[in-house]
């Protein structure tokens, strides 16, 4: 998780690029690439050039779970180590409330939370592949694997040109969003419409990737780690 500040600035680019490519192509850290690997989703994660998931797979390792987002047929909504350390920040500080020398790190996580941590996994995973085409402006509704458990997947037009539109296309780009559902669905759902306190919604900064195991899709790097249950 080094350079930080560098690598936001380069996933926000990619970011750019990558709403207003074809839908065959996807950006991951800048560069154009193909939208399907013969690596595993976990060794895809391993090998990315920006090192943007070495804490993620180290927490993966420790709890036993390599196997999980291996899983034939699944799409593993990916977060970053961004991710990872915006939830031990907010951590610390809601420790610091009652001991201000308090610090919660990735090891106090790996020593007391991976219980936590295996569970919370599974709302990141939906047990099946899910394609662009498959999805809509409102949203479709699907199970995770974590029991009990639904997500929203929408495929939205954005006229937010820091999000990669602008009058020089004919057609305003597509992004996809998460939205893990925390509450009661209205019987009507449309995903960007969702009150914070029924769903997270959470921007898809990739996807589209098609592995060798499944489908992997890459969270916005100002995810928090753990949806709020």
């Amino acid at each position: 998780m080094k350079n930080i500040s560098k690598l936001i600035i380069v996933f926000a680019l990619a970011n750019i690029v990558f709403v207003a490519c074809k839908k065959d192509n996807y950006i991951i850290g800048g560069k154009l690439e193909n939208a399907t690997t013969t690596l595993s989703t976990y060794d895809y994660l391993k090998n990315n050039r920006y090192k943007m998931f070495d804490t993620l797979l180290l927490v993966i390792d420790k709890a036993g779970l390599k196997d999980v987002i291996n899983a034939k047929g699944i799409t593993f909504y990916a977060p970053t180590d961004f991710s990872i350390n915006n939830y031990l920040q907010a951590k610390t500080i809601a420790a610091q409330k009652n001991n201000p020398f308090a610090r919660y790190s990735i090891d106090t996580l790996i020593k007391y939370d991976l219980n936590t941590f295996k569970d919370s996994l599974n709302t990141y995973i939906i047990p099946q592949k899910i394609i662009a085409s498959s999805l809509t402006e409102s949203g479709v509704v699907f199970n995770t694997a974590k029991n009990g458990s639904q997500a929203v997947i929408s495929y939205e037009q954005t006229f937010d040109t820091n999000l990669g539109y602008t009058s020089a296309v004919s057609t305003a780009p597509r992004i996809e969003y998460y939205t893990f559902i925390k509450g009661h669905l209205p019987p009507v759902v449309v995903a960007s419409q969702i009150p914070d306190t029924v769903g997270v919604r959470v921007l898809c900064q990739t996807s589209g990737l098609t592995t060798s195991t499944g489908q992997l899709n890459v969270l916005s790097n100002s995810h928090v780690l753990f949806f709020k249950h």
